[in-house]
């Protein structure tokens, strides 16, 4: 008998499927091996980042994903050597959208983002201003993470 979790089920069959393995082989984000999903629905993931954003070029976040799909996650960046929240003198910064999105004074336990189900509550006008970012059910955790690349790897023309 299997126990786990529709959300969990899913949300693996998500990680196998050809769009997260791309993205996993081209190096633009991937679970932390032997610990990403330890602590369901908490999961732990690295996006890579253009260095000028952070000098590692790899940021670490750990996202909420419980009711997954249905609800959007949710994400912070986190720091995996300390295995605590990133301190926010350490978040990316940088113009663009950087420095919006990774936003702790903002809150800092997720990010400034449509597709983020924190920042989502009370910014209902992001489905029309945003709506190729806005979260839906029919989204995988795919969508949030191209979204953090792109935030962290903007063309070379912005």
């Amino acid at each position: 008998m299997n126990s786990e979790s529709p959300d969990l089920s899913l949300f693996k069959r998500h990680l196998e499927e050809a769009p997260f393995l791309a993205g996993a082989d081209d190096g633009r984000w991937g679970l932390l091996d032997g610990e990403a999903l330890q602590e369901w629905p908490r999961c732990k993931m690295w996006v890579r980042s253009a260095p000028n954003f952070l000098p590692a070029g790899v940021l670490t976040m750990r996202f909420r994903v419980d009711n997954y799909p249905a609800s959007a996650p949710t994400a912070q960046p986190w720091d995996r050597s300390a295995n605590a929240p990133l301190p926010s003198s350490a978040w990316p910064k940088g113009p663009g959208n950087v420095s919006k999105v990774f936003n702790p004074g903002w809150n800092a336990t997720a990010l400034y983002a449509p597709c983020d189900r924190t920042a989502m509550v009370g910014h209902d006008t992001w489905k029309g201003v945003f709506p190729q970012w806005w979260w839906t059910p029919d989204h995988t955790i795919v969508h949030y993470l191209t979204f953090v690349f792109r935030v962290l790897n903007p063309p070379s023309n912005e």
